[in-house]
């Protein structure tokens, strides 16, 4: 598998990779309503879903960002805009909806309480859009859940 160097920072799939293990079932599917396979745009509408639309910053840096969100923020019809912590960010314009209903915390089955707040916080510290804001694997290492400490 992948080698990461203690003060790496963990990769987003990483994150997605531990939720496949633990749970026997994939975080993300990405297959396309429509067309019945897998596609970006269904990936990434399941991504969001989990997350929050990502920041403004991560928008103007990517190189596909046009295809999936318009960057205004606030000129989208209201069901359209996407919210993280209250601030209005990029409209999410891709030909798919943004799946409702998925969440960290519907999709998790294995656990309860306490147990369950402290894995869906593990797995958030690797599920960030900025590869900046995600753990490193010395920090994820120390974490209650991997460490068992609950």
């Amino acid at each position: 598998m992948y080698h990461l160097k203690p003060e790496a920072k963990s990769d987003i799939d990483r994150g997605a990779q531990i939720w496949d293990l633990y749970e026997d079932k994939h975080l993300f599917y990405g297959i396309d309503p429509t067309e019945k396979r897998y596609l970006t745009r269904a990936h990434l509408a399941e991504v969001v879903a989990m997350l929050g639309s990502p920041p403004m910053d991560m928008l103007e840096r990517g190189a596909r960002s046009n295809e999936f969100f318009d960057g205004e923020g606030e000129t989208a019809l209201p069901k359209y805009r996407l919210k993280l912590t209250g601030v209005l960010l990029g409209n999410w314009i891709a030909d798919i909806c943004i799946p409702q209903d998925l969440t960290l915390e519907k999709s998790e089955e294995n656990l309860d309480g306490e147990e369950k707040e402290e894995f869906l916080q593990f797995v958030r510290c690797m599920l960030q859009w900025r590869p900046e804001d995600r753990w490193t694997a010395k920090e994820l290492l120390g974490h209650p859940w991997m460490r068992g400490t609950l």
